[in-house]
C-alpha cells in the first residue's frame, strides 16, 4: 500500500476460479477481488520479490553487515565433505520491517529507526546506561489463574486519571497502542487533543482499519504510589469488539515488560526502578 504509488506495478491476472466458489470473507487488495487475503496472495509475493531485486524495497529490508569471504579452492573441498549440524548456510534470510513501532508509518521514519539500531554504530557505553532490572518469578506470582488455559492476557489499568479501565488486551503482535472511541468517550479528555492521521492500521488477516485519530493519554500500571505512570499515544478506532484498549509493543517495550502467558502475568519496571507485577483475569 505504501509503494504502489512510487513504482510501476503491473495489474495481476484475474483469478481463475469462479467467484461463486471463492471465500467472500477474504479480500485481496492486489487483485481487488474476493477469494483470499492479501497476505496469502502468491501473485503479490512474486511481485514483491521482483521489486525487491530491483532495490526498491531497501528501506523495508534489514541488511546484514557481515561480509562473507570464501576461497574457491577451500569452498570446493568443503562442499565435498558431508554436512554437519554445525555448518551455517551462506544465504541470509531477510525480514520485512514496518509498522508504527518501527519508526512510524512513513518511509523516512522507518529509515531513521533502522539507522539508530545499526549494530555497527552502537555505543558500547550506552548499554550500561539503559539497564534492565532483574526479574524473578516466584510461586506467589501464580495468583488465581487456573491452568491449563489458552486465554489471552486481559488486565485493568487506570487511564486518563479516571477509575480503572477493564478489558485491556496485552498484545505483543500489535505495533500500535489502540483505544476504542466508545471507551475514550467515557474518559476525561479535550476533543481538540485528537490529532487527525492519514495512515491506516492493517490486521493479521489483511483487513484495513482507518483510525479516527491519535491521542496522548496518561495511564498507570499498578497501584497508586507503587506503580508506573506513562503517557501513551493511542490510535483511536471506532470499534475494538471485545476490548476497550490494546497495549502493543510501544508501551510494553517502554515499561520493560516481561510477560508470562501461562500465568497471565506481566512484570514491569516501576517509577522507582523496582519490579511491579500485574495479574490478568
Amino acid at each position: 500500500m505504501e509503494i504502489k504509488d512510487r513504482v510501476t506495478i503491473e495489474k495481476p491476472a484475474a483469478m481463475k476460479s469462479s467467484a461463486k466458489s471463492r471465500n467472500k470473507n477474504k479480500y485481496c487488495h492486489f487483485h481487488e477481488d474476493i477469494g483470499h487475503d492479501s497476505n496469502d496472495c502468491y501473485s503479490l509475493k512474486r511481485l514483491l520479490d521482483r521489486v525487491a531485486d530491483k532495490g526498491v524495497l531497501k528501506s523495508y529490508i534489514l541488511k546484514s553487515k557481515v561480509t562473507l569471504k570464501t576461497n574457491p579452492i577451500q569452498s570446493s573441498k568443503k562442499d565435498a565433505q558431508p554436512a554437519s549440524s554445525s555448518d551455517t548456510d551462506k544465504e541470509l534470510i531477510y525480514t520485512i520491517a514496518g509498522g508504527f513501532a518501527e519508526g512510524g508509518p512513513t518511509i523516512r521514519g522507518t529509515k531513521d529507526h533502522v539507522r539508530r539500531l545499526d549494530i555497527s554504530s552502537v555505543d558500547e557505553g550506552q548499554a550500561s546506561i539503559d539497564t534492565f532490572p532483574k526479574v524473578v518469578i516466584t510461586k506467589k506470582d501464580r495468583g488465581k489463574v487456573r491452568r491449563p488455559h489458552d486465554d489471552p492476557i486481559v488486565m485493568e489499568y487506570k487511564v486518563a486519571n479516571q477509575n480503572k479501565v477493564g478489558q485491556i488486551l496485552i498484545d505483543t503482535e500489535s505495533s500500535s497502542d489502540i483505544i476504542s472511541y466508545k471507551c475514550l468517550s467515557k474518559l476525561k479528555y479535550k476533543p481538540d487533543s485528537i490529532h487527525k492521521v492519514s495512515h491506516t492500521l492493517v490486521g493479521f488477516g489483511g483487513g484495513v482499519v482507518h483510525p479516527v485519530g491519535l491521542i496522548d493519554l496518561p495511564i498507570r500500571l499498578g497501584e497508586k504510589g507503587d506503580g508506573r505512570h506513562m503517557v501513551v499515544q493511542f490510535s483511536v478506532v471506532e470499534e475494538l469488539i471485545a476490548y476497550n484498549l490494546i497495549l502493543g509493543r510501544p508501551t510494553l517495550n517502554e515499561s520493560k515488560a516481561v510477560i508470562i502467558p501461562s500465568l497471565m502475568l506481566l512484570k514491569f519496571e516501576k517509577d522507582d526502578g523496582f519490579i511491579g507485577s500485574l495479574n490478568g483475569d
